[in-house]
């Protein structure tokens, strides 16, 4: 009786031991499993791929503020050289128009802002992909007024008797992208400054909007475009919206610094004509980060 009464134990611990040895063998097998996951996570990750930027995020655009005097503005991002250049050009900057001259300014005016872009490939060897984009000064102001004023400084731009002639300050000063519409293209309009030096203080209102904004525009500048289509001209499909997100994108993460110049050239004031030389040639180089005395970027050509 003794005996038989062991039968009943021996066989429940059996039954006790086939459910349990497959928990704590699986649990081990797990705990194992997560402490080496955990060391091969705090171990540099050599064999995980890490997004760069390709040959193909890059962009070359001519950007015009709309109006009776029309802005213009050269805007270079290339990922793969985190470079964020700008280019001012002048309005009387004389270009092919119809078989003669005309300046950029009348060009706009008479064919739009694809007829500028075209000319300015002639004139100046633009890369053949650049887009344009031209925004009204409503738009400008809506897509820009999410950002807040502008923190600009014209000491770099305009001479100390400029600064005085127009009722600028050297010092840095705040100012919202309608009064820097208005500022910009009513010096335009009088011609009071030499077209280098408002080209130069356009370059700086822009450089410093792509400075203190930069790191807001990946997320926010293509839906804002794209949001306006309707009201700009631009030969923008749909995939160069993203493709202008994903480009500012790998810039802002990598800090690119913004760099804005005026495009120089040989102004006569008595004839009105603004005319490209060899320094807007080298200016061109510089602003599509081609040396000068290399000369081998496979985008460019010569005018």
């Amino acid at each position: 009786m003794h005996k038989n009464g062991w039968r009943p134990f021996w066989a429940a611990l059996g039954a006790a031991l086939l459910v349990l040895l497959p928990l704590v063998g699986g649990t081990v097998l797990l705990t194992r499993q997560m402490v080496r996951t955990r060391i091969q996570t705090a171990q540099p990750q050599s064999g995980v791929p890490i997004q760069l930027p390709r040959a193909e995020h890059r962009m070359t655009l001519l950007l015009c503020t709309a109006g009776e005097q029309p802005g213009f503005l050269l805007v270079y991002l290339n990922a793969a050289q985190n470079s964020l250049n700008l280019l001012a050009v002048p309005g009387e900057l004389t270009v092919p128009f119809n078989g003669e001259t005309a300046s950029l300014a009348h060009c706009y005016g008479a064919a739009g802002p694809a007829r500028c872009r075209q000319a300015l490939l002639e004139v100046l060897g633009l890369p053949e992909d650049m887009f344009y984009l031209a925004l009204s000064p409503a738009v400008l102001e809506k897509t820009a007024s999410r950002y807040g004023p502008v923190r600009v400084g014209f000491s770099g731009a305009l001479t100390a008797d400029e600064l005085t002639e127009t009722g600028l300050s050297a010092a840095v000063q705040s100012i919202s992208a309608k009064e820097a519409h208005a500022l910009l293209s009513g010096w335009d309009a009088d011609g009071t400054l030499p077209p280098a030096r408002r080209a130069a203080a356009r370059a700086a209102v822009w450089e410093s909007f792509f400075r203190q904004d930069l790191a807001l525009l990946p997320a926010t500048l293509p839906d804002a475009l794209r949001a306006s289509s309707a009201a700009l001209l631009t030969d923008f499909a749909a995939q160069d919206y993203t493709l202008l997100g994903t480009v500012l994108e790998f810039l802002a993460n990598n800090s690119a610094l913004p760099h804005a110049e005026a495009l120089p050239g040989a102004w006569d004031a008595k004839a009105g004509t603004y005319t490209v030389t060899d320094a807007s040639r080298a200016a061109v180089q510089t602003f599509l980060s081609v040396s000068p005395a290399s000369g081998n970027d496979a985008s460019l050509r010569e005018p």
